[in-house]
């Protein structure tokens, strides 16, 4: 696989799981709709600056993005990875205070 197809498979999939469509992207970019389709269809390959702008939209790291062996994400490990590590009781209380998180937050 080259770079081209990495780049448009990685861009799809943090797109499809931050909800967000070539129209926002390119809002959230200020990177012109045509541009962002045929990065997303593999047609073009993005430049530094625009991949970098992409990413930050996506709340991804860029690296991630031009294929090296990272995390999908920077910083704390999402927390799904990381509730294994927790015994019952604390998982327990771990999913008590999600959900009344998810109570009071405004709708």
């Amino acid at each position: 696989m080259n770079n081209l197809y990495i780049i448009k498979d990685r861009l799809n999939e943090a797109m499809q799981k931050r909800g967000i469509n070539a129209t926002e992207l390119s809002k959230r970019t200020g990177l012109n709709k045509s541009s962002v389709s045929r990065y997303l269809t593999g047609e073009n390959i993005p430049r530094s600056l625009a991949i970098g702008k992409m990413a930050q939209a996506l709340r991804v790291n860029p690296a991630w993005v031009l294929g090296y062996d990272v995390p999908m994400e920077e910083g704390v490990p999402p927390i799904h990875i990381e509730l294994d590590k927790l015994n019952d009781t604390n998982k327990e209380k771990l999913q008590a205070y999600y959900q009344a998180l998810l109570d009071t937050q405004e709708k």
